[in-house]
């Protein structure tokens, strides 16, 4: 379902009963801005979603780390790379 944020604003309450039917899409200038959804479908995908991180970083860390030094080597060739100028040097 989808609702204009001033749609949303003016019939708030009808809205939050509608929600536990499906998510409400609040749109600003015909544009989706915000999703409703009931808190339980919110945990859910807070849930899902760090399980997702955690297993990415799980692999992460089988995979191995560069270490810090490494890490900072590659960080400013990227830099250097892109334009920007770490050293401060003209």
């Amino acid at each position: 379902m989808r609702a204009s944020a001033t749609e949303f604003k003016n019939h708030f309450g009808e809205y939050m009963q509608k929600v536990y039917q499906e998510p409400i899409i609040v749109e600003k200038s015909g544009k989706p801005s915000a999703v409703l959804v009931p808190y339980d479908a919110f945990e859910s995908i807070v849930t899902l979603e760090d399980l997702y991180w955690g297993m990415r970083a799980e692999a992460a860390r089988k995979k191995g780390f560069l270490g810090p030094k490494e890490t900072e080597r590659r960080w400013r060739e990227r830099a250097k790379k892109e334009g920007f100028d770490l050293d401060g040097e003209a």
